[in-house]
């Protein structure tokens, strides 16, 4: 009875400090952790604010994807605001008081333009260093990265659908100036590193990065410091002479498992297995599935689409929460909703964007949210999480749902 008594008040204590004035959601407190799905529309873009304050920017949504037979949803809040500017403006708002001038990390899980930004001709052009304002580019432009973290090389690992070239090319632009103007250390993705993100302020006991997987290479076993590879080399991939037999950059994206006391949550960008059946090397989330355990969150990869969030891995990780970055109409799939409850009958899904012409028949009512950011706040030691919705469609942010306190298994 003692322990339950101490339970409900941190409980309490939690819950006041999480929401300090009606409607809108209380600053970042030294202790929790705050996961941020940032929504404006365009793809995905994920804000963390670790425990010690220490701040990651995952992806950089920017597609500018206007017309296709997959149609994208509207633009958050509107269409005269770009990406950039809502993320900007998101991390000035929600990052640590006096510690939003600086981003410490931005990790690009793949080179996709809903994940890094889009160069179009009319966007305005950096003075210094003559890239394109693109949605990722321009955030780094505004708030300097400290490190600034990929995949790995393209070239290396040669994927069959990257973003087209002048993308890459602007990145790298930027990448370089942004290296001497600013001092941002760039690095590849280190598949068997629990150190390469870490807490850079204080020690956090029981907080760990664990990454698994980059560049179609990851770990031999879940604590090995050694990776493989099913993707035949370069040179052989070469020699075939076909393009398609090339991996998609999806199944390249970074993947990591974030575990700060009791609470896991898993992020593996766009992983997927699609045309497992051209090539078992497409298939990148049955090996990644082998190193994981069950999680109290799970980032769908792939904005919860086909070919992504198999039986393998669904049941592997069995998410209590399941936070999907919905940007077309093709977003989320029955199929793979199936997947997920199907593994967790219980679990909670909740969409950024639901677009009308997105055909999920009866399980409308079983999303928790359709619309809107979504944030994931940890409270300190790890034990327990609220999720919140916020209004997207005005610079407030402020609350329109809230669920929890979950108590981390």
């Amino acid at each position: 009875m003692k322990n339950n008594h101490i339970i409900a008040i941190c409980t309490a204590l939690f819950l006041a400090a999480s929401c300090a004035t009606p409607g809108e959601l209380s600053p970042w407190r030294e202790g929790n952790l705050d996961i941020h799905t940032i929504n404006t529309g365009r793809g995905e873009s994920m804000f963390y604010v670790f425990p010690d304050g220490t701040t990651m920017l995952v992806d950089a949504a920017g597609s500018l994807l206007k017309k296709h037979k997959y149609m994208p949803t509207a633009p958050k809040p509107d269409s005269t605001t770009t990406s950039a500017e809502v993320i900007i403006d998101y991390i000035r708002r929600f990052g640590p008081k006096g510690h939003t001038d600086t981003l410490d990390y931005c990790l690009l899980t793949h080179f996709h333009t809903d994940h890094m930004g889009d160069v179009k001709g009319d966007l305005p052009l950096h003075p210094e260093g003559k890239f394109r304002l693109s949605s990722l580019p321009a955030v780094g432009a505004a708030i300097p990265f400290k490190r600034l973290i990929t995949r790995g090389d393209p070239t290396e690992v040669k994927s069959s659908n990257p973003a087209r070239g002048a993308n890459l090319e602007n990145f790298a632009k930027f990448a370089n100036w942004s290296a001497r103007a600013n001092g941002t250390r760039f690095e590849y993705f280190d598949p068997c590193s629990d150190g390469q993100i870490r807490p850079l302020r204080k020690s956090v006991p029981g907080f760990r990065v664990h990454n698994i997987a980059s560049n179609g290479r990851y770990r031999t076993a879940p604590e090995s410091k050694e990776w493989t590879t099913d993707i035949p080399p370069k040179a052989v991939l070469d020699s075939i002479g076909d393009p398609k037999a090339y991996p998609g950059e999806n199944a390249l994206s970074t993947v990591f498992i974030l575990s700060y006391g009791d609470f896991d949550i898993f992020s593996g960008g766009d992983l997927q297995w699609n045309h497992r059946d051209l090539h078992d090397y497409f298939d990148m989330e049955t090996p990644v599935s082998k190193l994981c355990s069950k999680v109290e969150v799970m980032k769908a990869s792939h904005h919860c689409t086909k070919g992504a969030n198999g039986p393998e891995i669904m049941n592997a990780l069995q998410p209590d929460v399941v936070v999907a970055s919905v940007w077309r109409d093709v977003q989320p799939n029955p199929g793979t909703l199936d997947n997920i409850w199907a593994a967790n009958p219980d679990c909670k899904v909740f969409l950024t964007n639901l677009a009308p012409g997105n055909i999920v028949g009866d399980y409308i009512s079983r999303f928790a949210s359709t619309g809107g950011h979504i944030v994931i706040r940890v409270a300190k030691g790890g034990r327990s999480y609220m999720v919140y919705t916020l209004d997207d469609t005005a610079p407030g942010c402020r609350i329109t749902g809230k669920w929890g306190p979950y108590k981390c298994k």
